[in-house]
């Protein structure tokens, strides 16, 4: 049976254009105007997108299940129009070998409501010792690149080892940048006046460029693909702009709460303002922005993060790092930076999309032959986050009771659709 989505507004050749769009099976068939089929869907004034791309989230299974599972965090992922996540490394037992990941490919199978995928470790438990076997890891198709995210690999010597490695297997490092060498002990939010005002040890800057400008050094010597994840700083901006500007293989993301919030916006010590890079200056987000505009950060991730409340519920000193956000990312991008015109559509669009599946080489997009993979949304619902929407396990975000338009009415994925 096909089927038509009827009178959307498509994002379809890097450009919102009122469509129809033709699914047959598991595929886009036809995208063109007046086109009839046996199942229409109403689409007039509803967004017709790809689904969203999130190269960094935080499944916490296995090992950390009373965080998050594959089955909850991926079906939070769908809620907020995701068709495709990779999840980062560091469970418990690490993704760093050949049996830990068989054993994730099963619990995909199993629990996950989206296309899921995994990075492998760069280094062996991410101790920055001793590299994974970068060869046996990038055969499995699940595996999309190698991070360490949630520390950053500290010796030179082993980045460089490891970007060798990665482009001999034709994959990617994508990296968490941070140098432990510019942190303090309980270091817990950016480096500025509210840290100082409330006695806490300050994040620096210098903590995430120190090793985002080595790596794009070493990138641009070796001649590996390279990503930056959850680009906090203006000097990394910098940095990614000039190395770019050279032709070269690398790429970053940003995230909404790094494009929304500084730390200005910390609420009563609240650690569901905790995340690690720290919200920073408002200089540094909008070089984030200006980053999105000039083409120099490609993507927009998550770096979704669950928690437990009780986790949370410590101090923000001693609290964990991190927050979720795949349900709601593109809702408040929506609402907080294109509604108020610091960025068009079109490019949150492709920095959610089209972008991020390049940098991995998903072969994911509005296109005739492509899988039907999309998210349709009225940008024109509004609605408000609160903990009994959340379809995470875990509550720990700074937004809640935060209003948001853009509620996601469908989710197709490979052509199957459900309304939601």
């Amino acid at each position: 049976m096909k089927t038509v989505l009827k009178n959307g507004n498509v994002f379809y050749q890097n450009k919102i254009q009122k469509l129809d769009v033709e699914i047959d099976g598991e595929t886009i068939s036809r995208i063109g105007k007046e086109l009839d089929g046996d199942n229409v869907i109403d689409c007039t004034d509803l967004l017709v997108t790809p689904g969203f791309v999130d190269l960094h989230v935080h499944l916490r299974e296995p090992g950390f299940e009373h965080k998050g599972t594959i089955k909850t965090e991926t079906l939070s992922a769908k809620y907020g129009g995701y068709t495709h996540i990779v999840a980062m490394a560091n469970t418990n037992p690490c993704m760093d070998d050949k049996e830990t990941i068989e054993d994730f490919i099963q619990r995909v199978k199993k629990d996950s409501s989206i296309h899921t995928y995994t990075y492998s470790a760069i280094t062996k438990d991410l101790k920055g010792q001793e590299l994974v076997n970068f060869k046996e890891n990038n055969a499995f198709d699940i595996v999309q690149g190698f991070s360490d995210d949630g520390k950053g690999v500290q010796s030179k010597e082993m980045m460089e080892k490891a970007m060798k490695e990665a482009k001999a297997n034709k994959s990617i490092i994508v990296a968490h940048c941070e140098d432990e060498g510019e942190l303090e002990k309980g270091a817990c939010i950016n480096l500025g006046r509210v840290s100082k005002e409330n006695g806490l040890v300050g994040i620096n800057n210098a903590s995430e460029y120190n090793h985002a400008l080595r790596d794009l050094q070493l990138s641009k010597e070796i001649g590996n693909r390279y990503h930056i994840c959850h680009i906090s700083t203006k000097e990394t901006v910098a940095g990614l702009r000039e190395y770019r500007k050279q032709g070269l293989p690398v790429s970053g993301e940003a995230c909404p709460h790094h494009l929304i919030l500084t730390d200005e916006n910390i609420k009563n010590l609240n650690p569901n303002y905790k995340m690690n890079p720290p919200l920073r200056s408002k200089e540094d987000l909008d070089a984030l922005i200006e980053g999105l505009k000039d083409g120099t950060v490609t993507c927009i991730s998550t770096d979704h993060a669950p928690h437990s409340d009780e986790e949370k519920l410590k101090p923000i000193d001693q609290a964990p790092f991190g927050i979720i956000g795949n349900q709601h990312a593109f809702s408040l991008v929506y609402t907080y930076l294109v509604k108020k015109n610091l960025l068009d559509l079109e490019t949150v669009l492709k920095c959610m999309t089209i972008n991020p599946s390049q940098v991995i080489g998903l072969d994911h997009d509005m296109a005739v032959g492509k899988k039907a993979n999309i998210a349709i949304i009225d940008l024109n619902e509004e609605y408000t986050i609160t903990r009994d929407n959340i379809y995470s396990k875990a509550k720990n975000t700074p937004f809640l009771d935060t209003k948001c338009f853009g509620l996601v009415k469908y989710h197709i994925l490979d052509g199957k659709i459900e309304k939601l």
